[in-house]
């Protein structure tokens, strides 16, 4: 059987990776007729980082590794970087909220995604800063993701003070398939994908349609469709790559809801709708070209999107948001200077944002009643960084890095209640490391850098009361690799300081600046294989976070003290499992840290079992059937059919009612499928 390349790499060459441990994959060795086959159980993770990585925090895990993970959300490709919690509160078809180091990132203020070099991340969105959906990825297209942590690298600016994650996709298909599934609450799946050469390349075609009702009162009634192809081939210049994907859905938001209003005539239970009228489509069609030499790569990209969703989060006063755009941007880096004991990396970015329409507007049961602003946006950003690394002796590399960020602001009022004004900023940020190979197994790590997340539009053109166009934050850690045979072992410590502090507003239903914090924590993690044919792994993270100077009180809202994860993955003979327990830790409602969230943890179970060209797969979503809230908030909402109806959510005085809002998770759910090879 011949290997394509991503494949190679996942099933032969256990791409590099680090922290949690994967799912087993299968390599065969003899020849086609041998009767008796050797079956080599690989893990898809590197087990020795040591004298490559620049950070105890960096590393990398294989798409084959994630396929057989148990998956209930698309989002959760991305909590395999160690200490990343994904969750939702608003349906299926709306953009996750991230925890990560001591963040509630919401959906993406402080955590980047790229995808093919193509940023994820939305400026100035209609529903708030950075909004980051990743519902359209399929998850058969994904190769690896490879990860980092904080601002210590020179080629990344915006949205990555807490964390990357850098999505690549496969070159193409091992096997055309086919696959279907089905599972309690309206669930249904089905995916297919074919490879075929072409004028000298290969084109690869993958397509899904999902549909999800969940457990709530009033079904979210998902109708989801992804498409993805890709186009590879070298040229003389190098290899070109032409990635098009379309993402397409529709669904009705399930909220978070008022916890006084449960078991009320209101409110049979934590699954109930106060507004059963919410609804929400989302349209993003991307193309990405990528040109990838010896030593220097080019990406250009453009993407068109078309986001609408309507809310209620105080239940007083429904409001519809809106995003329409074309994104268009780039990259360019090349490898400078490389010497046996130096080397220097440089590059440049630019990106244009033209938003013809962004905003909000008050409705009644979906029914249009007023304006409340809307803007069109122009922002465009150009970064250039260099990054040099330099081997002083055999066991010892100093990286120092720099960047330089300039922002342009362009906001028009498309009505009379809207700002509007232009204006801009720029900064450079800093960065150094050192790693130390003490022994053969064990590397120490010292990182320092300087960063930035980009605020709304509208806000840096404020004229009564502005933010800052870039909000400044600077970050340091210290770190340890450890590799004894088949154990890895990983451990930090980390402080981030940020100007401002980015904090969901129930009222708007967004995000807001408020005033600058202070983080620090520590990380664990630890990959074992004791047999060829078992892998267990496990991470902890514990974090504070608090204002640097706030009268409400010192701890930031919705920054998650704790978070873990334990995985246990076998894959012998015909057969695969994969168990994995998933801790969500408790947090800060309030900044005086009178009102706090519990802890959440979940266990989901996954096997498959692999007969010729035929996989058969079930899987269990929390086989512990825990009852507990995926998401929770404290701020004042009317309750309709519960509270006067001449009272309204301003109205409502926390320090006498019960002002908790939260959302469900998932119950006990069971999935199963099947996929054929051909």
């Amino acid at each position: 059987m011949k290997l394509t390349k991503p494949l190679a790499l996942s099933r032969l060459a256990c791409c590099i990776c680090s922290a949690i441990a994967g799912v087993p994959v299968f390599a065969q060795t003899g020849s086609p007729t041998a009767p008796d086959i050797e079956e080599i159980v690989v893990f898809g993770r590197a087990r020795d980082l040591v004298g490559t990585a620049e950070a105890a925090s960096e590393g990398s895990i294989g798409g084959a590794d994630l396929m057989v993970r148990p998956l209930f959300k698309t989002a959760e490709l991305l909590e395999s970087m160690p200490g990343m919690i994904a969750v939702q509160h608003s349906g299926s078809g709306k953009a996750n909220q991230f925890f990560l180091r001591g963040f509630n990132l919401d959906h993406g203020t402080d955590y980047t995604v790229f995808v093919d070099g193509m940023p994820m991340n939305l400026r100035s969105h209609g529903h708030g800063q950075g909004y980051l959906d990743v519902n359209g990825l399929i998850p058969e297209t994904v190769e690896r993701i490879d990860y980092r942590k904080g601002p210590y690298r020179a080629d990344l600016g915006d949205f990555s003070m807490a964390g990357a994650s850098f999505i690549h996709t496969i070159d193409s298909l091992d096997n055309n398939f086919l696959s279907m599934e089905s599972g309690q609450y309206g669930w249904r799946r089905v995916a297919g994908g074919a490879s075929q050469n072409l004028q000298n390349g290969s084109l690869t075609l993958v397509g899904e349609y999902k549909q999800n009702d969940g457990p709530w009162q009033k079904a979210e009634d998902l109708n989801h469709v992804s498409l993805w192809s890709k186009y590879l081939r070298d040229t003389d210049f190098g290899q070109f790559m032409l990635t098009v994907s379309a993402y397409e859905a529709d669904w009705d938001p399930t909220e978070q809801v008022p916890e006084r209003a449960f078991g009320t005539s209101a409110c049979a239970d934590a699954f109930c709708a106060l507004d059963p009228t919410a609804e929400g489509e989302t349209s993003r069609w991307i193309v990405t070209s990528e040109l990838t030499g010896d030593d220097w790569g080019a990406t250009l990209y453009a993407q068109h999107y078309d986001w609408t969703m309507s809310s209620n989060p105080t239940y007083d006063a429904q409001i519809n948001q809106f995003d329409k755009r074309w994104t268009m941007g780039g990259k360019i880096e090349k490898t400078l200077i490389e010497e046996m004991n130096f080397q220097i990396i440089g590059g440049g970015n630019f990106r244009y944002d033209d938003a013809s329409r962004i905003g909000v507007e008050q409705t009644d049961r979906g029914v249009f009643v007023e304006d409340i602003a809307a803007n069109s946006i122009q922002e465009a950003s150009y970064g250039a960084f260099v990054e040099a690394t330099w081997y002083a002796t055999d066991s010892l590399r100093v990286i120092g890095g720099l960047r330089g960020d300039y922002y342009d602001f362009d906001v028009s009022a498309l009505n009379g209640l809207s700002v509007a004004g232009t204006n801009s900023d720029n900064l450079f940020s800093p960065k150094i490391a050192l790693a130390w190979q003490a022994m053969d197994d064990l590397e120490l790590y010292a990182n320092w850098g300087r960063g930035f997340h980009s605020n709304d539009a509208r806000g840096v053109v404020n004229r009564i009361d502005p933010v800052p166009g870039l909000s400044r934050g600077e970050g340091r850690e210290l770190g340890a690799r450890l590799t004894l045979g088949d154990f890895n072992f990983t451990s930090s410590y980390w402080w981030l300081d940020q100007d401002s502090e980015l904090i969901f507003v129930g009222d708007s239903n967004s995000v807001e600046p408020k005033g600058g914090s202070e983080r620090d924590g520590y990380e664990l993690t630890m990959f074992w294989q004791p047999l060829s044919w078992l892998g267990v792994d496990a991470v902890y993270t514990h974090s504070n976070a608090n204002y640097v100077n706030n009268p409400e009180g010192n701890f930031v809202e919705g920054a998650v003290e704790e978070a873990g994860q334990i995985g246990i993955s076998a894959s012998r003979d015909n057969w695969d499992l994969a168990l994995r327990a998933r801790y969500l830790g408790p947090y800060a409602l309030t900044a005086d840290n009178t009102q706090r969230s519990e802890a959440l943890t979940t266990v989901s179970i996954r096997g498959a079992w692999h007969f010729n060209k035929l996989t058969a797969y079930a899987e269990v979503i929390n086989l512990l059937d825990t009852d507990n809230k995926e998401i929770v908030y404290y701020y004042p909402a009317y309750v309709p059919g519960l509270d006067p109806v001449d009272q309204s959510s301003e109205d409502i005085d926390c320090a006498i009612t019960n002002c908790t809002i939260s959302r469900a998770t998932v119950p006990q759910s069971f999935r199963m499928g099947v996929s054929y090879k051909f």
